[in-house]
Parts: C-alpha cells; sequence; structure tokens
C-alpha cells in the first residue's frame, strides 16, 4: 500500500512541475522603456526592456486569461487582450503589454470558431519580442485553447 501511495504522490508532483505557469496581465506590465536607433526601421523608437520577472518567463509554457480578438479575414492570425475590444490598447485604455500576439500551435484550428470577446484561456510558450516591429512584444507560441470561460 505504501508503495502505491508512493507512486501516486510522485506522479503528482511529476505533474505539477510540467504544468505551465499561470500568469496575469499586471505581470506583463513589468516593461520599461528605452529611446534606441532601431536599424531596421531607420529611426529612434522606444524598446522595451522587461523585468527580470517576465526575463525568467521567457521561453516557457504559462497559461494567461483574457478576450479573444481575430485579427485577420483568413482567420490565422489571433490576440489575446486585457480588456474587450472595444477597450483594447488601439483605442486608448491601455498599453501595447495588453495585448498578446497568439501564434496556434500547427493544425490546431479551435481559435477559428470563438467568437470575438470572449473571455478565454489560452496554455502555450511566451516569447518576449525584443526586435521584430512586425509583431507584438508578447508572443504566445504554440498557442492551445485551455478553455471558453465566459
Amino acid at each position: 500500500m505504501k508503495k502505491i501511495l508512493f507512486t501516486v504522490v510522485i506522479l503528482s508532483c511529476c505533474c505539477l512541475a510540467k504544468a505551465q505557469k499561470p500568469i496575469t496581465w499586471p505581470a506583463l506590465g513589468d516593461v520599461t522603456w528605452k529611446r534606441e536607433y532601431v536599424k531596421s526601421l531607420g529611426g529612434f523608437y522606444d524598446v522595451a526592456r522587461f523585468g527580470a520577472s517576465l526575463e525568467a518567463l521567457n521561453n516557457k509554457e504559462i497559461s494567461i486569461k483574457g478576450f479573444y480578438v481575430p485579427i485577420d479575414m483568413e482567420g490565422t492570425v489571433f490576440a489575446l487582450s486585457k480588456s474587450p475590444s472595444t477597450m483594447c490598447f488601439f483605442c486608448g485604455t491601455g498599453g501595447i503589454e495588453s495585448v498578446m500576439e497568439i501564434v496556434v500551435k500547427k493544425d490546431y484550428k479551435e481559435l477559428k470558431r470563438i467568437r470575438t470577446d470572449r473571455y478565454i484561456e489560452l496554455k502555450g510558450t511566451l516569447a518576449l519580442n525584443r526586435d521584430d516591429p512586425e509583431h507584438l512584444m508578447y508572443l504566445l507560441k504554440d498557442a492551445e485553447l485551455v478553455r471558453i470561460i465566459e
């Protein structure tokens, strides 16, 4: 009996160690800005400097809750926002740190079926974007839907 209990405890610990770390939107605010010359853009721009707490999460599996925002008509580019689309950072109520680009896991189709502004939970690998002006500063790579909350 002790062997079975020990095995169950060990397996539970292993599963917990592999699970994604939940992250909140206030944690994504650990950013400062520095004005630098960006060669690819040919000018001076504010460049993000991520805090130690975010650096520790770079390339780690996380989960995050937010509002689903499809970006393109083909249904291939998505974002997750701290606020509904009517209150997103494009409209002036938040900063760039309040939205995350979703890079869906290969052949994953679940996000195409979700309505705009549904509150959802996603999991994937957090990537901090330091130098690619074609993407948002936070990317959730290999993203998958955990659940639709509301």
